[in-house]
């Protein structure tokens, strides 16, 4: 009979006039459901990648309707072999490994050897030879089985992929049932230690992660709010003269180790106070120490809170006053002092 699109054909062919429609059927005979070779070679292809879903195997047979596949289906399944194309093809291409190994070829050749019928015993029939390369037929399963009926080796099968089997293993775990329970004992063990092992990872991945989103404003430091004063304390004088001692007319190192004095302040108080405080004096002493051995740098934050700097005069040794000697309120010598910290004597 007509498909339905054979039928849909007719009645547009005739302007969907359904008299004349089927008065001209007569004249027409549909398609013959006709399998060709390539036909059958895709079907069967698409049922060893499908199975029995139609619908994907109409989508390689897109000529065929799902009835048509259907009704193939259970005429091919009577003469078919119950395994599919890969699984055939993977059975062939395992045979050909076995066939590699040469300790499987003696061990098959010696088997093969006695499982030879003899000529004389009435009751073994020969085997009917078969050619290489022939097509194997519906009755393949049939024949494999009774070839590799005898030979347990062609037959045994690989341990499943990430699966790795040794026959020390297999000695030790066959041993006795208590090593067997021991040792999976042992591996059990293992694994819940390892899943441990990735939960703590994945906990500690988890808090660094929210501490990432967190960011690190907490982490920072509080901003100082440095408030610059033009009007000089004795202490930030002091910390002055001993910065000049040790960065000599680098003002910007000497206001970063005040904190709360600029640039143009500092040079002011160099200009102001060079007198009182000596300070060519002080600038020399730096040259000097300069060209001969410097001596380690002190950091920043010692000086900004005081620290003396290294070098001090050994004790015993005072600087001769400068004042006159009707405005001196100490001896002929100083007390032993600083000179670095104090250029000059305090008695002035």
């Amino acid at each position: 009979g007509y498909n339905i699109e054979q039928a849909l054909g007719m009645l547009l062919w005739h302007k969907h006039d359904v008299e004349k429609s089927l008065a001209d059927l007569a004249n027409f005979t549909p398609f013959p459901d006709e399998w060709t070779v390539e036909d059958k070679v895709l079907f069967e292809q698409a049922f060893g990648f499908h199975g029995k879903c139609f619908q994907r195997i109409q989508q390689m047979l897109p000529d065929k309707l799902i009835p048509s596949l259907v009704k193939y289906y259970y005429s091919w399944k009577k003469t078919r072999s119950r395994t599919s194309v890969m699984d055939r093809q993977a059975r062939r291409l395992g045979g050909r490994k076995d066939k590699e190994d040469s300790d499987e070829l003696e061990e098959g050749r010696g088997a093969v050897s006695e499982g030879e019928p003899d000529a004389g015993d009435p009751k073994r029939e020969p085997l009917p030879s078969r050619p290489l390369n022939t097509r194997p037929g519906p009755g393949k399963k049939e024949a494999q089985g009774s070839q590799y009926r005898h030979h347990p080796l062609r037959t045994r099968r690989r341990p499943p992929k990430g699966m790795y089997l040794s026959p020390e293993g297999l000695t030790a775990v066959s041993g006795s049932p208590d090593l067997a329970n021991l040792t999976l004992r042992g591996l059990d063990s293992q694994l819940i230690s390892l899943k441990r092992q990735v939960q703590s990872m994945k906990q500690t991945n988890s808090s660094l992660r929210q501490a990432l989103e967190g960011g690190i404003d907490p982490l920072r430091p509080p901003e100082a709010n440095t408030k610059f004063n033009s009007r000089w304390t004795t202490d930030e004088q002091l910390l002055a003269v001993q910065a000049i001692r040790r960065y000599g007319k680098d003002f910007g190192a000497i206001a970063e180790v005040i904190g709360n004095k600029t640039l143009t302040q500092v040079k002011t108080f160099f200009v102001s106070y060079r007198r009182r405080f000596n300070l060519e004096e002080v600038l020399q002493e730096w040259e000097a120490e300069q060209d001969g051995a410097p001596g380690a740098p002190v950091p920043m934050e010692e000086a900004r809170r005081g620290a003396p700097l290294p070098g001090p005069a050994p004790e015993g040794e005072g600087m001769r006053c400068r004042s006159p000697p009707s405005q001196r309120l100490c001896p002929d010598r100083c007390p032993p002092c600083r000179r670095r910290l104090l250029p000059r004597c305090p008695s002035r």
